[in-house]
């Protein structure tokens, strides 16, 4: 008991547990407990992810409780709308090829979604996606046309990221841009081919994602997609990914967002928030972000061989021949 005790303190009247990620977890009631997990799920800036995923934005937040990840896993189990739209995994018939990125921001992942409901006059959605952060941009379009996906292009990524080195397009995509456009920033089209769209992992994986997201926010609301476009965003940029074990906002911009739960229930650094203080640490943050960012480039390799190794194992080989019935 006393050496468990020592891995908790009380500031002004408050339980904390001492940590190794972050300074101090507020230790929180059963009461407060359910009020953070029902905000992470299905708040204003939730995202429905994970038992282990949820843990981590918790820890992250500045909250700790004995039982995160088995309550976050039972609480998922009875919300209707996340079972629904679970993932259905199939059979692969290849190996699993893997795609290096060298550097952040330099190789991004375009796709097109849609048509969807009209809303706002709004019916496609084009979504890039960074292949080394995961940062997602999207925006909505009532025409695809080549000067409309060049201004998001400019606007959203360029603009806000630097030149790229390459873009990954599909190819409905690949026709709304001229060479001339490519050549101009010295960017690296690669288009994938019919035969194979499924190249362009990242860009279907962050469509996967608003897919998901809108389906379960929506319901039958359909028409109210591109109100509801900003909040998945922000709440993915938030969430921990997998290959990285960062959220898409830290490697991004060096440190975690402040996200709503923290103001619902008030977090340790939003407690003693102090200005002077806050723009020191900032500056360590920015001083510690390479570091940061090799961590995660290090994860996010030894998820690509597991994620390698387990999908090779299922591999169930196929060979045709002319006349064969497939």
């Amino acid at each position: 008991m006393r050496l468990r005790s020592a891995k908790f303190v009380i500031v002004r009247e408050e339980l904390f547990k001492r940590d190794i990620s972050t300074p101090l977890l507020k230790c929180l009631a059963r009461s407060q407990a359910t009020y953070v997990i029902e905000e992470i799920h299905q708040g204003i800036c939730g995202i429905h992810s994970g038992a282990r995923s949820m843990a981590t934005r918790v820890l992250q937040a500045g909250y700790y409780w004995p039982t995160m990840k088995s309550d976050y896993q039972a609480y998922v189990q009875k919300y209707k709308e996340c079972q629904q739209s679970d993932n259905v995994h199939q059979q692969p018939p290849k190996h699993l090829h893997q795609m290096m990125s060298p550097w952040p921001f330099a190789q991004w992942g375009m796709d097109i979604l849609g048509p969807f409901p009209p809303a706002k006059g709004q019916l496609f959605l084009v979504v890039a996606i960074d292949y080394f952060t995961k940062w997602i941009e999207a925006y909505p379009l009532a025409k695809i046309t080549a000067e409309n996906v060049q201004k998001f292009t400019w606007k959203s990524i360029i603009c806000r990221f630097g030149i790229l080195h390459s873009l990954v397009t599909d190819t409905s995509t690949k026709e709304v841009f001229h060479v001339g456009y490519f050549e101009l920033f010295t960017i690296k089209h690669l288009p994938t081919s019919v035969e194979h769209p499924q190249t362009n992992g990242q860009a279907e994986a962050a469509n996967k994602v608003i897919l998901r997201e809108l389906k379960k926010w929506l319901g039958s609301a359909k028409g109210q997609w591109v109100d509801e476009l900003p909040s998945i965003l922000w709440a993915y940029h938030c969430t921990p990914q997998s290959t990285t074990q960062e959220t898409p906002y830290r490697l991004t911009f060096g440190a975690d967002a402040m996200i709503l739960v923290e103001v619902g229930e008030t977090s340790h650094r939003r407690r003693v928030f102090d200005n002077e203080q806050n723009v020191q640490e900032a500056a360590v943050n920015l001083d510690l972000i390479d570091e940061l960012k090799e961590e995660a480039r290090i994860h996010e390799e030894a998820c690509k061989l597991r994620a390698s190794r387990r999908y090779n194992t299922r591999v169930r080989p196929r060979s045709f021949w002319v006349d064969d019935l497939v």
